[in-house]
Protein backbone atom coordinates (compact mmCIF):
# COMPACT_ATOMS: atom_id res chain seq x y z
CA UNK A 1 0.00 0.00 0.00
CA UNK A 2 1.34 3.34 -0.81
CA UNK A 3 1.37 6.52 1.38
CA UNK A 4 1.51 9.70 0.24
CA UNK A 5 2.89 12.36 2.77
CA UNK A 6 0.74 15.62 2.68
CA UNK A 7 2.06 17.05 5.90
CA UNK A 8 2.70 16.51 9.43
CA UNK A 9 -0.91 18.56 10.34
CA UNK A 10 -2.30 16.87 8.23
CA UNK A 11 -1.19 13.74 9.22
CA UNK A 12 -2.44 14.34 12.71
CA UNK A 13 -6.31 14.89 12.16
CA UNK A 14 -6.27 11.19 11.13
CA UNK A 15 -3.96 9.42 13.73
CA UNK A 16 -6.93 8.26 15.61
CA UNK A 17 -8.19 6.36 12.19
CA UNK A 18 -4.54 5.13 11.48
CA UNK A 19 -3.66 3.66 14.56
CA UNK A 20 -6.71 1.36 13.72
CA UNK A 21 -5.19 0.54 10.90
CA UNK A 22 -1.10 0.85 11.41
CA UNK A 23 0.67 -0.23 14.28
CA UNK A 24 1.19 2.87 17.02
CA UNK A 25 5.10 2.53 16.37
CA UNK A 26 4.30 3.13 12.33
CA UNK A 27 1.87 6.00 13.40
CA UNK A 28 4.17 7.75 15.49
CA UNK A 29 7.15 7.52 13.01
CA UNK A 30 5.04 8.54 9.86
CA UNK A 31 3.97 11.50 12.37
CA UNK A 32 7.66 12.21 13.39
CA UNK A 33 9.39 12.10 10.03
CA UNK A 34 9.98 15.34 9.15
CA UNK A 35 8.85 16.81 5.73
CA UNK A 36 11.57 17.59 2.95
CA UNK A 37 10.61 20.85 0.61
CA UNK A 38 11.03 20.01 -2.69
CA UNK A 39 13.87 22.14 -4.31
CA UNK A 40 13.49 25.19 -6.11
CA UNK A 41 13.89 24.86 -10.13
CA UNK A 42 17.68 26.29 -11.30
CA UNK A 43 17.27 28.47 -13.80
CA UNK A 44 19.95 27.51 -16.60
CA UNK A 45 22.25 29.91 -17.50
CA UNK A 46 22.47 31.52 -20.25
CA UNK A 47 24.89 30.32 -23.13
CA UNK A 48 28.11 32.25 -23.52
CA UNK A 49 27.73 34.17 -27.06
CA UNK A 50 30.83 35.41 -28.43
CA UNK A 51 33.00 36.15 -31.45
CA UNK A 52 36.87 35.63 -31.76
CA UNK A 53 37.97 38.55 -34.24
CA UNK A 54 36.70 42.21 -34.43
CA UNK A 55 36.86 44.99 -37.04
CA UNK A 56 37.62 48.54 -36.90
CA UNK A 57 33.61 49.22 -36.94
CA UNK A 58 32.85 47.53 -33.59
CA UNK A 59 31.44 44.05 -35.36
CA UNK A 60 32.83 40.71 -33.90
CA UNK A 61 32.89 37.31 -35.71
CA UNK A 62 33.49 33.94 -35.52
CA UNK A 63 34.22 31.38 -38.66
CA UNK A 64 31.97 28.66 -37.95
CA UNK A 65 33.03 27.14 -41.47
CA UNK A 66 34.66 28.73 -44.52
CA UNK A 67 32.80 29.22 -47.67
CA UNK A 68 34.75 29.33 -50.84
CA UNK A 69 33.92 31.65 -54.08
CA UNK A 70 33.54 35.31 -54.37
CA UNK A 71 31.93 37.75 -51.58
CA UNK A 72 28.98 39.60 -51.51
CA UNK A 73 28.93 43.47 -51.79
CA UNK A 74 26.68 46.22 -50.49
CA UNK A 75 24.07 45.77 -53.46
CA UNK A 76 23.77 41.74 -53.76
CA UNK A 77 20.89 40.01 -53.09
CA UNK A 78 21.67 37.06 -50.59
CA UNK A 79 20.10 33.60 -49.89
CA UNK A 80 20.81 32.28 -46.59
CA UNK A 81 19.50 30.46 -42.77
CA UNK A 82 20.03 32.86 -40.30
CA UNK A 83 18.95 32.65 -36.60
CA UNK A 84 19.29 35.78 -34.02
CA UNK A 85 19.64 35.69 -30.33
CA UNK A 86 20.10 38.18 -27.80
CA UNK A 87 23.36 38.26 -26.57
CA UNK A 88 22.29 39.31 -22.96
CA UNK A 89 19.96 35.67 -22.37
CA UNK A 90 20.53 33.56 -25.52
CA UNK A 91 17.03 34.19 -26.28
CA UNK A 92 16.20 33.91 -29.92
CA UNK A 93 14.25 36.45 -31.67
CA UNK A 94 14.27 35.48 -35.29
CA UNK A 95 15.15 32.69 -37.64
CA UNK A 96 14.55 32.16 -41.23
CA UNK A 97 15.29 29.27 -43.71
CA UNK A 98 16.10 30.11 -47.61
CA UNK A 99 15.73 33.79 -47.18
CA UNK A 100 16.07 36.14 -49.58
CA UNK A 101 17.74 40.04 -49.10
CA UNK A 102 19.74 42.75 -50.36
CA UNK A 103 22.70 43.30 -48.17
CA UNK A 104 21.80 46.84 -48.00
CA UNK A 105 18.24 46.46 -46.66
CA UNK A 106 19.36 44.96 -43.77
CA UNK A 107 21.00 46.32 -40.10
CA UNK A 108 25.14 47.96 -40.37
CA UNK A 109 26.42 44.92 -38.45
CA UNK A 110 24.51 41.93 -40.68
CA UNK A 111 25.55 43.87 -43.54
CA UNK A 112 29.10 43.96 -42.69
CA UNK A 113 29.41 40.45 -41.60
CA UNK A 114 27.57 39.21 -44.82
CA UNK A 115 30.13 40.94 -46.89
CA UNK A 116 33.09 38.83 -45.30
CA UNK A 117 31.33 35.23 -45.62
CA UNK A 118 31.46 33.31 -48.85
CA UNK A 119 28.69 30.95 -50.08
CA UNK A 120 28.78 27.60 -48.05
CA UNK A 121 29.95 29.52 -45.40
CA UNK A 122 28.68 30.08 -41.58
CA UNK A 123 29.33 32.44 -39.76
CA UNK A 124 29.05 34.11 -35.68
CA UNK A 125 28.44 37.25 -35.83
CA UNK A 126 28.31 39.98 -32.38
CA UNK A 127 26.82 43.16 -33.39
CA UNK A 128 26.96 45.73 -30.67
CA UNK A 129 23.70 47.69 -30.25
CA UNK A 130 25.22 51.10 -32.00
CA UNK A 131 25.47 48.54 -35.42
CA UNK A 132 21.70 46.77 -34.62
CA UNK A 133 18.56 48.59 -33.38
CA UNK A 134 20.16 51.36 -31.18
CA UNK A 135 18.64 53.11 -28.85
CA UNK A 136 15.08 52.48 -29.37
CA UNK A 137 15.11 48.63 -30.22
CA UNK A 138 12.49 46.89 -32.36
CA UNK A 139 9.62 44.40 -31.37
CA UNK A 140 10.92 41.57 -28.88
CA UNK A 141 14.49 43.36 -29.07
CA UNK A 142 14.82 46.12 -26.03
CA UNK A 143 16.78 49.09 -26.58
CA UNK A 144 20.82 48.90 -26.40
CA UNK A 145 20.73 45.26 -26.72
CA UNK A 146 23.34 43.59 -28.33
CA UNK A 147 23.19 40.77 -30.59
CA UNK A 148 24.31 37.55 -32.07
CA UNK A 149 23.59 36.33 -35.62
CA UNK A 150 24.45 32.75 -36.60
CA UNK A 151 24.38 32.34 -40.26
CA UNK A 152 24.58 30.00 -43.39
CA UNK A 153 25.46 32.31 -46.69
CA UNK A 154 23.74 29.91 -49.31
CA UNK A 155 24.26 31.90 -52.25
CA UNK A 156 24.15 35.30 -53.57
CA UNK A 157 23.48 37.55 -56.87
CA UNK A 158 24.60 40.55 -58.03
CA UNK A 159 22.72 42.84 -60.17
CA UNK A 160 24.74 43.70 -63.56
CA UNK A 161 26.53 47.56 -63.21
CA UNK A 162 24.61 50.53 -64.01
CA UNK A 163 24.99 51.92 -67.21
CA UNK A 164 27.54 55.09 -67.27
CA UNK A 165 26.99 58.07 -69.54
CA UNK A 166 29.68 58.73 -71.70
CA UNK A 167 32.28 62.08 -69.84
CA UNK A 168 31.98 63.47 -73.10
CA UNK A 169 28.17 63.84 -72.50
CA UNK A 170 28.45 64.63 -68.70
CA UNK A 171 29.90 68.03 -68.57
CA UNK A 172 27.53 71.33 -69.39
CA UNK A 173 29.46 73.71 -71.44
CA UNK A 174 27.01 76.59 -71.26
CA UNK A 175 24.58 78.18 -68.73
CA UNK A 176 21.59 80.60 -68.93
CA UNK A 177 20.89 83.65 -67.08
CA UNK A 178 18.92 81.15 -64.44
CA UNK A 179 21.86 79.00 -63.43
CA UNK A 180 21.01 76.00 -66.08
CA UNK A 181 23.99 74.44 -67.44
CA UNK A 182 23.41 72.46 -70.90
CA UNK A 183 25.33 71.22 -73.48
CA UNK A 184 24.00 70.25 -77.03
CA UNK A 185 25.01 66.68 -77.90
CA UNK A 186 22.90 66.56 -81.07
CA UNK A 187 20.85 69.21 -82.32
CA UNK A 188 17.03 68.24 -83.91
CA UNK A 189 15.48 70.21 -86.69
CA UNK A 190 11.83 69.66 -85.46
CA UNK A 191 9.10 71.60 -83.60
CA UNK A 192 9.85 73.48 -80.33
CA UNK A 193 7.56 72.54 -77.26
CA UNK A 194 5.85 75.65 -76.20
CA UNK A 195 3.49 76.01 -72.91
CA UNK A 196 0.67 74.71 -74.60
CA UNK A 197 2.62 71.63 -76.01
CA UNK A 198 3.16 68.24 -74.08
CA UNK A 199 6.59 67.23 -74.46
CA UNK A 200 7.45 63.21 -75.80
CA UNK A 201 10.97 62.35 -74.15
CA UNK A 202 13.62 59.72 -73.12
CA UNK A 203 15.36 61.04 -69.92
CA UNK A 204 18.35 59.72 -67.90
CA UNK A 205 18.96 61.12 -64.68
CA UNK A 206 22.64 60.13 -63.69
CA UNK A 207 25.53 61.49 -60.81
CA UNK A 208 27.34 64.59 -62.25
CA UNK A 209 30.64 63.44 -60.88
CA UNK A 210 30.50 59.15 -61.98
CA UNK A 211 28.21 59.07 -64.82
CA UNK A 212 26.39 56.91 -63.02
CA UNK A 213 22.83 56.32 -64.16
CA UNK A 214 20.33 56.35 -61.38
CA UNK A 215 17.14 56.23 -63.45
CA UNK A 216 16.16 55.88 -66.74
CA UNK A 217 12.42 57.03 -68.50
CA UNK A 218 11.34 56.15 -72.17
CA UNK A 219 8.69 57.83 -73.39
CA UNK A 220 7.59 60.07 -71.21
CA UNK A 221 4.85 62.53 -71.64
CA UNK A 222 5.13 66.29 -69.92
CA UNK A 223 3.23 69.06 -70.59
CA UNK A 224 5.02 71.85 -69.77
CA UNK A 225 2.01 73.57 -68.41
CA UNK A 226 2.20 71.12 -65.18
CA UNK A 227 6.50 70.72 -65.28
CA UNK A 228 9.09 72.29 -63.24
CA UNK A 229 10.33 75.65 -64.07
CA UNK A 230 13.92 74.37 -64.78
CA UNK A 231 12.25 71.55 -66.51
CA UNK A 232 10.03 73.86 -69.16
CA UNK A 233 13.16 76.28 -69.62
CA UNK A 234 15.38 72.84 -70.77
CA UNK A 235 12.60 71.35 -73.17
CA UNK A 236 12.21 75.29 -74.87
CA UNK A 237 15.77 74.82 -75.73
CA UNK A 238 15.09 72.35 -77.54
CA UNK A 239 13.75 71.09 -80.86
CA UNK A 240 12.11 67.57 -81.63
CA UNK A 241 15.31 64.72 -82.68
CA UNK A 242 17.58 66.93 -80.49
CA UNK A 243 19.60 65.20 -77.11
CA UNK A 244 20.55 67.68 -74.32
CA UNK A 245 22.19 67.32 -70.90
CA UNK A 246 21.18 69.98 -68.28
CA UNK A 247 23.31 70.20 -65.21
CA UNK A 248 20.87 71.32 -62.52
CA UNK A 249 21.32 75.25 -60.79
CA UNK A 250 23.73 74.91 -58.37
CA UNK A 251 22.50 75.30 -54.81
CA UNK A 252 23.11 78.91 -53.62
CA UNK A 253 26.42 79.29 -51.43
CA UNK A 254 26.00 79.01 -47.64
CA UNK A 255 22.55 76.79 -47.99
CA UNK A 256 24.32 73.70 -46.36
CA UNK A 257 21.08 71.43 -46.65
CA UNK A 258 21.07 71.79 -50.36
CA UNK A 259 25.10 71.69 -50.35
CA UNK A 260 24.92 67.98 -48.88
CA UNK A 261 22.60 67.09 -51.95
CA UNK A 262 24.34 64.99 -54.95
CA UNK A 263 25.11 66.70 -58.07
CA UNK A 264 22.59 65.16 -60.59
CA UNK A 265 22.53 65.79 -64.42
CA UNK A 266 20.39 64.88 -66.78
CA UNK A 267 20.49 63.74 -70.24
CA UNK A 268 16.76 63.81 -72.54
CA UNK A 269 15.71 63.15 -75.94
CA UNK A 270 13.08 65.14 -77.56
CA UNK A 271 11.12 62.88 -79.46
CA UNK A 272 7.67 64.33 -80.18
CA UNK A 273 5.88 67.60 -79.34
CA UNK A 274 2.17 67.50 -79.40
CA UNK A 275 -0.95 69.74 -78.28
CA UNK A 276 -1.67 68.70 -74.69
CA UNK A 277 -4.84 67.59 -73.55
CA UNK A 278 -7.59 69.70 -72.74
CA UNK A 279 -8.44 69.57 -68.33
CA UNK A 280 -11.78 69.80 -68.13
Amino acid sequence: MGIILVGQTSLRRYQPYMSKIFSPLLVTALLSTPVIAAPKPVKPKPPVLSCKIATPEGLSYTVIKAGKGERPGADAKVKVNYKGMLTADGSEFDSGQNADFKVGGVIPGFAQGLQLMQPGGSYRLCIPSKLGYGETGTGPIPANADLVFEVDLLSFTTPPPKPVVPLAERACSNTTGSGLGYLAIKQGNGKKPSETDMALVDFTTFDGKTGVSLEKREWEKIPLSQATAVFVEALKMMQVGSSYTFCLPKPKEGDAAASAEPEINIRVDLLDVRPAPVLD
